[in-house]
C-alpha cells in the first residue's frame, strides 16, 4: 500500500514541478498585445510620393537604353531625398572590395569598419574589451554625421538592394525611432540579426548617442565580444526602441539572414525568428551572398541584365548616310594621302594612329583596364 501511494505522490510532484516551470516560462514572455501594423507597407510610400506633387510614368528599357531622351529615374530622386550611410562590418577585404564595386554604389556614403576578432558560432568570452566588435560599432555610431536620415549596418557578405530599402523608408519619418531588420529572440532580448543587416533611423541614432555619451560607456556592460547585433538590440531596448515586423503588406519577408538557396529551400524553420519568415517579398532588401565573387554575379543579374519585353529601337539598324568606299577615301583625303595605296600601306597608317590588334588585345587583358567603378 505504501508503494502504491508513493508512485502517485512521485508523479504528482513531477506534474507540479513541470507546471510551475511552465508558469514561470510564460510569465517571462513579454506581453505583445495587439499586433502592430507593418512598417514596410508600399501604400505608405505611395502616399508620401503623392505629397511631393511629382508625376511619374513607366519607361521601357528599350527607350532608356537606345532612345535619345534623358530621364530622371525615381530611384535617382529617392537617392537625393533619402540619405543612407552604409556601414560595412569587414571580415574579408576581398568582400569589402566587392561591396564597393557593386551594391555599395547605391549608398549615399560607405564606411568600412574592420572587425579584429573572429566571429564564431559560439560567442567567445571577451579578454580585451577594446577588441570587441560591439565596442567598435558602438564608437562608430557615436560619430554618425547628422545629415544622414538612416544608417544601414551589414556584414561584408550581405547583398543589399538599397533601392528597395528606400522604397520602404520613404513612408517613414527618419526623426522617429526606427530599428528595422530581421527580428530574433535570445533569452529575453529581441534584436535584429546581423546576418540580415539592420537599419537605424536618425531618431534612434540620436537617442543612442545620448545614452552612450561618455568615453567608457561602450565597455560598461560586456560579456561576449562577437555579438554586436545582440548588444545593440539590448541597448536600444533600454531606450524603448525595439524591432518591428518588416514583412511587406503581403506578409512576405524582406530581410533574409541566409543565402538565397537556404531562403528558397529551407531545411528547417527559422526557430529564433520573432515574426514568421515567409519567402520572399518582390521588394526584398537584403540576403547573404556568402562571398565577394557571387556579389558580382548578383549585381549583374539585378542591375545590369535587362529584359526587353517589347521595343524596336535596339534592333533598328542606324541610317546609312555614307557609302563604305567613301569612308576610307575621306580618311586618306583628310591626311593628304593618295587613294592609290596598297592594303599594307593603309594598315600601316592605322597602326601609327592606334595600337595594332595584338597590342590592343594584350592591353585589354590587364586588370587595370577594367572599370569596376
Amino acid at each position: 500500500m505504501f508503494r502504491f501511494l508513493q508512485r502517485p505522490s512521485f508523479l504528482t510532484g513531477i506534474f507540479i514541478g513541470v507546471f510551475s516551470a511552465v508558469i514561470v516560462r510564460i510569465s517571462q514572455i513579454p506581453n505583445s498585445g495587439p499586433p502592430e501594423p507593418r512598417v514596410f507597407d508600399t501604400s505608405k510610400y505611395q502616399k508620401w510620393f503623392e505629397r511631393t506633387k511629382l508625376g511619374r510614368r513607366p519607361v521601357p528599357f528599350d527607350v532608356l537604353r537606345y532612345g535619345n531622351n534623358s530621364f530622371h529615374l525615381e530611384s535617382q530622386y529617392l537617392r537625393e531625398r533619402i540619405a543612407i550611410l552604409c556601414v560595412i562590418l569587414v571580415k574579408t577585404p576581398r568582400n569589402a572590395d566587392a561591396v564597393r564595386a557593386t551594391w555599395g554604389r547605391s549608398c549615399n556614403q560607405l564606411q568600412f569598419l574592420n572587425l579584429t576578432t573572429e566571429r564564431k558560432k559560439m560567442p567567445s568570452i571577451v579578454k580585451n574589451r577594446q577588441e570587441s566588435s560591439w565596442v567598435s560599432l558602438c564608437e562608430l555610431l557615436k560619430t554618425v554625421p547628422g545629415q544622414f536620415g538612416w544608417v544601414l549596418v551589414v556584414y561584408d557578405y550581405t547583398f543589399v538592394l538599397v533601392e528597395n530599402l528606400r522604397l520602404f523608408l520613404g513612408g517613414l519619418e527618419p526623426l522617429d525611432k526606427h530599428y528595422l531588420g530581421h527580428a530574433v529572440q535570445f533569452w529575453s532580448t529581441v534584436y535584429n540579426m546581423g546576418q540580415a543587416g539592420y537599419v537605424l533611423s536618425q531618431g534612434a541614432v540620436r537617442s543612442f548617442k545620448q545614452k552612450f555619451n561618455d568615453k567608457s560607456s561602450c565597455t560598461k556592460v560586456l560579456t561576449y565580444r562577437n555579438q554586436e547585433d545582440y548588444y545593440l538590440g539590448k541597448s536600444l531596448l533600454s531606450l524603448n526602441i525595439t524591432p518591428v515586423d518588416t514583412r511587406d503588406s503581403n506578409g512576405l519577408s524582406t530581410f533574409h539572414p541566409y543565402n538565397l538557396h537556404h531562403v528558397f529551400f529551407p531545411e528547417e524553420k527559422h526557430k529564433l525568428s520573432v515574426f514568421p519568415h515567409r519567402c520572399c517579398s518582390p521588394h526584398t532588401v537584403a540576403f547573404q551572398s556568402i562571398e565577394g565573387d557571387k556579389m558580382y554575379t548578383y549585381y549583374y543579374l539585378l542591375y545590369t541584365l535587362q529584359v526587353f519585353h517589347y521595343g524596336e529601337l535596339g534592333n533598328r539598324a542606324p541610317p546609312k548616310t555614307t557609302e563604305d568606299d567613301q569612308i576610307w577615301k575621306t580618311f586618306l583625303k583628310e591626311r593628304d594621302i593618295s587613294e592609290h595605296i596598297s592594303p599594307e600601306q593603309y594598315y600601316k597608317i592605322w597602326e601609327n594612329i592606334v595600337d595594332d590588334p595584338t597590342s590592343f588585345a594584350r592591353h585589354m587583358k590587364r586588370e587595370e583596364y577594367f572599370d569596376y567603378n
